[in-house]
């Protein structure tokens, strides 16, 4: 089987990668893993992990082998050796990471400027109670003691960090466009 070098995995097959060497064996555990931690700050497409676990498969990085329960057949998934080697290697790459940001809130205040008034400062508002709304939820599960792992731990005190910050810009935002009369007419589509 031909083994895909670590640098050309997609970030959805590294997290997969990740959560199996976590112990998430199965679909359905990666699935409510993702669920639980990652989808705070990294949007691995659900319904993209069974394939994707095909392909890790087929490139020899992980193995499968059947996992009954109950009345369900189920696949276990480890990793392989190389899998082993792949998620080392991006995980220790010392080359810059890449600082991508997804975030359908930014992309509409982005084009905001097209809509009327009032719906400028919805978007704004929308936006600052996404991040309230996020900021909440990480508080909360930290504050329950979900995260036991120190470094997932970490990364969900950056994520509310991060959230407390958007929702602060928000309405720091939302003020300035008030005071400075930032709610004229909608831009006017170039020619």
């Amino acid at each position: 089987m031909p083994v895909r070098p670590a640098e050309e995995l997609n970030n959805t097959a590294r997290v997969l990668l990740g959560m199996i060497a976590e112990g998430h064996a199965t679909g359905y555990a990666i699935k409510a893993e993702i669920e639980r931690s990652t989808r705070l700050y990294w949007g691995a497409s659900v319904g993209g992990i069974y394939p994707e676990l095909r392909r890790l498969t087929e490139a020899g990085l992980v193995s499968v082998c059947d996992d009954p329960r109950g009345g369900t057949r189920r696949h276990a998934y480890s990793l392989t050796a190389a899998g082993d080697k792949a998620l080392t290697e991006w995980l220790t790459d010392t080359s810059e990471p890449v600082l991508e940001m997804r975030s359908e809130p930014l992309l509409r205040l982005r084009f905001a400027g097209v809509l009327e008034p009032e719906q400028r400062l919805g978007v704004v508002r929308q936006m600052r109670d996404a991040y309230e709304s996020r900021a909440a939820e990480v508080l909360e599960r930290l504050e329950t003691g979900e995260f036991d792992d120190p470094f997932h731990r970490m990364t969900a005190e950056f994520g509310l960090a991060y959230s407390e910050w958007g929702r602060d810009w928000c309405a720091d935002a939302e003020r300035r466009l008030l005071a400075d009369g930032c709610l004229g007419e909608p831009v006017a589509p170039a020619t």
